[in-house]
């Protein structure tokens, strides 16, 4: 493969070399036998007949507009062969040399024409004993090997390079990099740079105080090709204590971490074992968008000699100060289907505890728009964690289950983690000003919707936003959780701080055993827990008798009691997008399931295939009605690349028909 693209890049390089002057390096060897102060392309090669890299960029330096580098260097003149065995090693001696100053492509993916592919883990060309630094603007360097770099020149590329490499980007400004295997990118008091399809260890983004915040940087993007997969960094202390950032943003401003992986480089593991932040806000960050990543297996594990067997954590933490900052349609702590696998032991964390301090204004978690809202799950702690001194955290439209504690924790001023009781005329204090829940007084499925009543108690003649959420389960502390979100409301509370709603809340699809609500207080935005949930009156769920696996989808049926005229939604969800799924029913069932969980035998009796949708889900409608009692055993089997055996298992459910 790397000879295809080989072939490619060369052809572009000869369309570009038709307007630059060309110097090809000759030998490994570090040697220097040109005036290093004036020596122009027309004086290669020197005395001893060869090109080094070192003559090579003397010679560009000195000669007026873009040249360009390529490498033909001998097997035999290659350096530190027992240490980078099958590498072309150029051994630098002194690194006063390795400074590109004026506008040149140095191409390290020519040397593979003469010598061939002999490096296994990427590209030939390596430089051993200093970096390269590209200084002048509108310069690109391409397919070096574990070569550290530094650029501080404007519009340049850094494209396609290999073997986990540092990159430093110092001011300048407009640069790319592109579809390299690195180590850590910093990006330093340095603009508008764009960082798309690497493969990484971690990012930094670096201003230094107001005055030179790091400006328009913008890491992936929309398109598939734009994701970096940011695995993970990190280490630990001589107490056992693991510290990582993933990607690290300090006194930055408009900037868009968009369609990465952080913290996992294949959708389903941990990247890295003592990486503790995937997305880490301090200094001061303004205008920041963090978009569309999926942001799971952040777990640093602790060591001895002090903390063995300890777990630290937190997806996205947010402390220093800063302004508009929109964190929209991620998915937090779950697997690339859905499934709450990889959580960190924090989900989102804003101000939280005294060495995270935060003063933002602007700051919302989720939206109102299409693809706006977060799927936060898997934590072993909170979902959604407001300290005490934060004024303002919008949080809407998210789905946020399988936390440890509570799906949104609003931390009082005296400190103290869990559900907080609603007040008279909402005067506590703490995080989001402790923002009262409503009180749901019922919820019942009707014909289009769920219809739900209730009231919110909270400050005089304000004006609110409500949100609903339905969930398959209850959190145990029996406020939350938020599955699914079902739709909003505006309410404006009276003098005497209350406000009735009776309304219908339009939905199709799965909807739950319980129904939960926020509210978030209007223009402010700053939201509540969730509320104490409510059963779901018309939802009746047929018996769940397990046995799943492998893979982690899973079937329900849930709706009315399947007599005459009733009808449930049957519904598999966590399986991958457009697979194929098939059904299978039974009148009996295998008293004791063999191969880990088959419960319904295949070929079962009755044996229906479909496709799973785009978010990996299978819904399908069962009507109720037959003329004598009847139990059917369903489970369902899907393909899925990524298992051993390439096929999932759901667990299997007792459908009860009656007349």
């Amino acid at each position: 493969m790397k000879h295809t693209l080989l072939s490619l890049l060369l052809g572009l390089a000869a369309a570009e070399g038709a307007h630059a002057q060309t110097v090809v390096v000759t030998t490994a060897a570090d040697v220097t036998d040109i005036d290093w102060t004036s020596a122009t392309i027309a004086d290669l090669p020197g005395p001893d007949g060869l090109v080094s890299f070192e003559e090579a960029l003397i010679a560009t330096n000195n000669t007026p507009g873009h040249q360009r580098i390529e490498f033909q260097m001998p097997q035999s003149t290659w350096q530190q062969q027992g240490l980078f065995p099958g590498r072309a090693v150029i051994w630098i001696t002194n690194g006063f040399f390795m400074n590109s100053n004026e506008s040149v492509t140095i191409d390290g993916r020519t040397q593979t024409a003469l010598t061939g592919d002999t490096n296994p883990d990427g590209w030939e060309v390596m430089l051993f004993g200093s970096n390269l630094r590209l200084n002048g603007d509108d310069s690109t360097i391409q397919g070096f090997h574990a070569t550290q770099l530094s650029v501080t020149g404007s519009n340049c590329t850094v494209e396609g390079n290999t073997g986990g490499f540092s990159l430093d980007l110092f001011g300048g400004s407009g640069s790319l990099v592109s579809g390299n295997d690195c180590g850590t990118i910093k990006i330093d008091r340095s603009n508008d740079n764009v960082v798309v399809g690497n493969s990484m260890a971690r990012v930094r983004i670096q201003g230094f105080g107001a005055s030179q915040l790091a400006s328009g940087n913008r890491i992936g993007g929309p398109q598939p090709s734009d994701r970096n997969i940011i695995a993970g960094y990190g280490t630990v202390n001589s107490e056992g204590l693991p510290n990582g950032q993933l990607v690290e943003l300090f006194d930055t401003q408009d900037t868009t971490v968009q369609n990465n992986w952080i913290g996992t480089s294949d959708g389903f593991t941990q990247g890295q074992q003592f990486a503790t932040i995937g997305v880490s806000f301090a200094g001061q960050n303004h205008g920041t968008i963090v978009r569309d990543n999926l942001i799971s297996g952040v777990l640093g594990h602790g060591q001895g000699p002090h903390w063995p067997g300890t777990l630290w954590g937190w997806a996205i933490l947010l402390s220093g100060t800063g302004s508009d900052v929109s964190i929209l349609g991620n998915r937090i702590g779950v697997d690339l289907h859905g499934q709450p696998t990889l959580g960190s032991v924090w989900g989102i964390s804003m101000g939280d505890a005294v060495t995270h301090p935060a003063s933002f204004t602007n700051v919302r978690v989720g939206g109102t728009g299409p693809g706006e809202g977060n799927l936060i799950a898997g934590h072993s702690l909170n979902g959604i964690t407001v300290g005490r001194n934060v004024p303002q955290l919008r949080i809407q439209g998210n789905a946020i289950r399988d936390s440890g504690w509570l799906g949104i924790d609003l931390i009082p001023t005296g400190f103290g983690y869990g559900v907080d009781p609603n007040d008279a005329f909402d005067t506590d204090g703490g995080g989001n000003g402790l923002q009262n829940y409503p009180t749901l007084l019922s919820a019942s499925v009707v014909p289009g919707g769920v219809h739900v009543k209730g009231r919110l108690n909270s400050s005089v003649a304000d004006t609110f936003t409500l949100e609903f959420f339905a969930s398959k389960d209850c959190d145990p502390s029996g406020f939350g959780e938020a599955d699914h979100f079902l739709g909003r409301t505006t309410v404006v509370t009276n003098a005497a701080g209350s406000a009735a709603f009776d309304l219908v809340v339009p939905h199709t699809g799965a909807l739950g055993a319980f129904i939960t609500a926020t509210a978030t207080l209007e223009p402010l935005g700053a939201t509540s827990e969730l509320s104490e949930c409510i059963a779901l009156s018309g939802v009746h769920c047929q018996p769940d008798l397990g046995f799943g696996g492998p893979g982690t989808a899973t079937l329900s049926v849930c709706g009315d009691v399947l007599s005459a005229g009733g009808s449930a939604d049957l519904a598999i969800v966590g399986m991958p997008p457009a697979t194929t799924v098939f059904l299978g029913a039974s009148t009996f069932s295998n008293p004791t399931p063999f191969l880990g969980g088959v419960v319904v035998p295949f070929p079962a009796q009755f044996l229906f295939t479909f496709t799973s949708d785009s978010a990996g889900e299978l819904h399908v409608p069962v009507f109720g009605g037959t003329p004598v009692p009847i139990d059917f055993y369903v489970q369902g089997a899907y393909l899925d690349a990524s298992l051993p055996a390439g096929v999932g298992l759901t667990n299997a459910v007792r459908i009860e028909y009656l007349p």
